[in-house]
């Protein structure tokens, strides 16, 4: 494990973790000093193929998202990355002066392949880099993040928007039993999907009062 500093756009430095087994997680949380065990959002879904008509119902869900870390002091789990919902998420925690962690996970490899400030989201506090050679290689680390992070705590996973990686990370989120939301409104795999047994539809058509509402009794 190796914990380091990474130099991001505005000359903004963030703490990150290369970790190489699932050993490594407590340990990487220690050294970028994350407090754990805490309430957690897995927040997952559309990155760069957001359609111009789910923009208004992803930035409304997202915003939702910061609203509910931030008001139960939650710690927010992403991909990290200078796309779509993670990016939305970054803009509204910086935008609202937020305080609550956002912990992205990126696989290593990519860092390899562009200068992380090109590609890693800034208004992220810390970042965990895992092993892995392409896009979804983290969807299984980001759950078990999640899970060590939450321990005895509550967490849950929002689907807003998303496409085919989006469908492993919900999958993920079911092996580690952690209950999975559904932004439905918000276009594409959020609108598509099988509702099941530990996934539930929410209507972002709602008023945000209700839904932070709802989710909130789901974490508390």
């Amino acid at each position: 494990m190796l914990i380091r500093q990474i130099l991001l756009k505005r000359g903004i430095t963030v703490g990150a973790a290369n970790i190489s087994d699932n050993h490594e997680i407590k340990p990487a949380l220690e050294g970028l000093g994350i407090s754990f065990p805490k309430k957690v959002i897995v927040l997952v879904g559309g990155a760069s193929g957001i359609g111009f008509l789910d923009q208004f119902s992803m930035q409304k869900a997202v915003r939702i998202v910061a609203r509910l870390a931030d008001k139960i002091d939650a710690i927010v789990v992403d991909g990290g990355t200078q796309a779509g919902i993670m990016a939305e998420i970054g803009k509204q925690r910086k935008r609202n002066n937020f305080s609550f962690p956002l912990v992205g996970v990126v696989f290593d490899a990519l860092l390899m392949r562009e200068e992380p400030k090109s590609i890693l989201d800034a208004n992220h506090t810390h970042f965990i880099l895992i092993p892995g050679d392409d896009w979804g290689d983290e969807s299984a680390w980001i759950s078990k993040i999640a899970t060590v992070i939450a321990g005895n705590e509550k967490s849950i996973t929002i689907l807003v928007n998303g496409g085919n990686i989006s469908q492993h990370d919900v999958q993920y989120s079911m092996l580690e039993k952690r209950p999975v939301f559904i932004m439905r409104g918000t276009g594409r795999l959020a609108d598509e999907i099988t509702l099941s047994l530990n996934v539930t539809a929410v209507d972002i058509s709602e008023g945000s009062g209700k839904i932070l509402e709802y989710l909130e009794k789901k974490l508390l």
